[in-house]
């Protein structure tokens, strides 16, 4: 039985590794989420934890953001797991309401230290700017503490670990943007919102700005030295 378990093991990491360097986050989802599988779930044990939730978090957010109409609804879930993290339970009149603040604080603590960019993103989708800034911030503050600890000698650990830093990167300078513009997304909001198609002005303002702020900055990821993962977080995200 430990032997047909640990072939099963193999054969879906070596599954997941490939749809994720093909970018098929539906079949991953589906995969994972089976039939009364939630986020919540895969806590049950350490494999799961460590094998399968990086995958989860992946697919679902991907899907999120580029996924159909129903894989978007589908995948809100993501949404409401780390919303659920982020809820600090200040009720501590019980044992059981402790024992789950407590089991809560472990989770997001969890979650914060592996999944920075993802919790940013996130939270940007939801138009959460304060929480998304944090989350950023927070991941490039890791980025710099794993680096500090990387060898010289390891040259694939620098390699690898520097592609990182161009979506941290970019998705500051958008959440910089949003802020500095938020006045215009607004009205640009507002114009939708009523039908009001006549208001040009406003657009070809914020069109020019986010061309000259962002656009013209940003730049694609090295073709031959970045990953696939690091293309897909950028020209995706």
């Amino acid at each position: 039985m430990i032997r047909i378990r640990i072939e099963h093991e193999f054969w879906t990491q070596s599954m997941l590794i490939c749809c994720n360097q093909l970018n098929h986050w539906t079949s991953i989802s589906k995969h994972i989420f089976l039939p009364n599988t939630t986020f919540h779930t895969l806590w049950s044990n350490a494999y799961q934890i460590n094998y399968l939730m990086p995958y989860a978090v992946t697919s679902k957010l991907k899907l999120l953001i580029s996924g159909t109409k129903q894989e978007q609804l589908d995948a809100e879930d993501l949404c409401q797991f780390f919303n659920h993290l982020s809820t600090i339970t200040t009720n501590t009149t019980t044992t059981t309401t402790t024992s789950s603040s407590e089991t809560t604080f472990v989770k997001r603590s969890y979650i914060e230290k592996l999944y920075p960019f993802e919790l940013a993103t996130c939270f940007l989708y939801q138009k959460d700017f304060d929480y998304s800034k944090y989350y950023i911030q927070y991941a490039k503050d890791q980025f710099f503490l794993h680096w500090s600890q990387l060898s010289r000698l390891n040259e694939y650990g620098r390699r690898t670990t520097i592609q990182l830093i161009q979506p941290y990167y970019e998705l500051d300078q958008f959440l910089v943007f949003i802020e500095q513009n938020l006045f215009l997304l607004k009205i640009l909001e507002n114009r939708y919102l009523t039908n009001n198609q006549d208001d040009l002005i406003t657009r070809d303002l914020f069109l020019e700005r986010i061309q000259k702020d962002l656009l013209s900055q940003w730049k694609l990821p090295d073709v031959i030295r970045s990953s696939i993962s690091t293309w897909d977080d950028i020209v995706t995200n």
